[in-house]
């Protein structure tokens, strides 16, 4: 019998997220409607999520410190990460995250909770309690699907193969270089 850690393990990749708020007006999608991020959830009980909007524009600067007020505003409405501990009740199909680092400050060290359901390899996120945001009470919704170990191997697979073809490069420069002294 498989429990639901063992469902849990691995990565995921975002495919929505969602707020609904508790006085019935419509959804928003405060991360634009085809938001980008990674949950990781390990064998040892950790975990690290991150969010960020699609629509986030590059900093004018290469330098990340020198971001003018404006992109520093629109990085941090953007942008959702959190990692820590968590733990799961199997009877109530609810995750706990101990968030022990997190972008908003005022989570750290603070527990979210989220429902969790399955329909294959597509995993559900719902928060237990509604939280606050841009002034008003929400459900969070969060729609993840997994990342196939195949989809590892094949990124490795091209690592390899880039890394490799960069190493005889850098050989045949150097057999170059030594044949013409």
């Amino acid at each position: 019998m498989t429990t639901l850690k063992n469902e849990l393990i691995g990565t995921w990749r975002l495919l929505s997220y969602i707020e609904v708020p508790i006085n019935g007006v419509d959804s928003k999608f405060p991360m634009g409607k085809n938001p980008k991020g990674l949950l990781m959830q390990n064998a040892e009980g950790y975990m690290s999520m991150q969010i960020s909007s699609s629509e986030r524009s590059q900093f004018s600067s290469a330098d990340r410190y020198q971001a003018s007020a404006d992109e520093l505003i629109s990085h941090v409405q953007g942008f959702i990460a959190f990692a820590g501990p968590y733990k799961i009740n199997e009877s109530k199909a609810v995750i706990q995250y101990a968030l022990s680092t997190s972008s908003y400050p005022n989570w750290e060290g603070k527990i979210q909770e989220r429902r969790v359901d399955f329909d294959g390899d597509v995993l559900y996120l719902k928060s237990v309690e509604p939280i606050l945001s841009n002034g008003e009470y929400v459900n969070s919704y969060m729609t993840w699907h997994r990342i196939e170990e195949e989809e590892f191997l094949s990124r490795r697979e091209r690592f390899l193969e880039y890394t490799s073809r960069s190493v005889q490069e850098e050989i045949r420069t150097r057999d170059m270089e030594d044949f013409q002294e």
